[in-house]
């Protein structure tokens, strides 16, 4: 599989602090990519140097298979969309800042208007059509600077936290958006968020930056804490989390949320690892439940609706959660 970006010996520090170091990285070309992570780990800083619009202290960037260097920067800048977290609308009507793209390129009137028309109804903005940039607020913002960036057609489109803002309705718009480019493979997306469980829903590949590096693991039921060799167990500080016989320093550790097994009671058999606690949180997507529990640390489960409705559990149910060892990943 072709890479959309390449990442070799990148570095870039603030305040001489690394905050971004990252050996080697490849972003698959048609796929949708989540960077997740918790606010000041350095996501859109990487974001901003993925699109070009932030230079690195070091190292090299390889777009669509061209090393990005002073001559081809500009030209590659523009097969990219990048929609900010918090966009610059210029002070002009909706219609006119979502065309101003295509005007710059030199499309025809007509062609403009009708391209313009389309992505409006298409993203359910008609309302804001008429009013001006200032006259917005932050969710509705957003909403143009996407519309903006789509009708350029990208072959990359990325997007720093792009649901901080919106209302409920045009979240799950955006979802069936993003779901929609997944599946038809029509553009490379990168998008940033804190919410994991969302990740794992729009996400080809989930990967998390961590202490400045970019692991291809899910932070989903990332627990930091130390390893205690003699008896076997990562200890957070809250649980113990059992995980066989590794090597060397553990400092972080994640559990997949498919890898967890959900019980009415305590299960007898070979997972070492048995918790209970109570359900804090559902949120159902298509065919499966993403189950928040707390069991002095916080886990998400997934589940299908059908094993949710035979284990009749609801909001308040208590619930034992069981898991291998083996089932354990180290991120360090």
């Amino acid at each position: 599989m072709s890479a959309a970006i390449t990442i070799k010996n990148l570095s870039y520090k603030y305040a001489d602090e690394n905050i971004i170091s990252i050996d080697q990285y490849e972003f698959e070309d048609g796929k949708s990519h989540v960077l997740v992570g918790p606010n000041g780990s350095g996501k859109t800083t990487l974001l901003n140097i993925m699109s070009l619009l932030s230079r690195p202290d070091r190292g090299e960037i390889a777009l669509l298979g061209e090393v990005v260097n002073d001559d081809n920067r500009l030209s590659l800048r523009k097969r990219i969309g990048y929609v900010q977290q918090r966009p610059y609308l210029f002070n002009m009507t909706v219609f006119d800042n979502i065309a101003i793209g295509l005007k710059l390129r030199k499309i025809n009137k007509q062609l403009r208007k009708a391209r313009t028309d389309n992505i409006i109804e298409q993203l359910n903005i008609a309302n804001l059509r008429y009013k001006r940039g200032h006259e917005l607020s932050g969710g509705e913002m957003q909403k143009v600077a996407l519309a903006r960036t789509l009708i350029l057609e990208p072959e990359i489109l990325m997007l720093d936290e792009p649901f901080t803002y919106l209302d409920k309705r045009f979240a799950s718009e955006l979802e069936n958006l993003l779901c929609n480019i997944r599946e038809n493979r029509s553009q490379t997306v990168i998008f940033s968020t804190h919410d994991h469980l969302r990740a794992h829903l729009l996400g080809d590949h989930v990967c998390s930056l961590i202490n400045s590096r970019l692991i291809d693991e899910s932070s989903v039921n990332l627990f930091h804490g130390k390893y205690l060799p003699d008896k076997s167990v990562f200890d957070t500080g809250k649980i113990q989390i059992n995980i066989g016989e590794r090597e060397g320093d553990i400092n972080i550790i994640a559990v997949e949320p498919e890898e967890i097994v959900l019980s009415n009671q305590s299960l007898d058999s070979s997972m070492r690892n048995r918790f209970q606690g109570y359900v804090t949180g559902l949120a159902s997507h298509e065919d499966r439940v993403d189950v928040s529990i707390n069991a002095a640390e916080t886990f998400q489960v997934m589940i299908s609706k059908n094993a949710l409705e035979e284990l009749e559990i609801d909001v308040g149910s208590k619930v034992w959660m069981s898991f291998k060892s083996s089932s354990v990943k180290i991120l360090n």
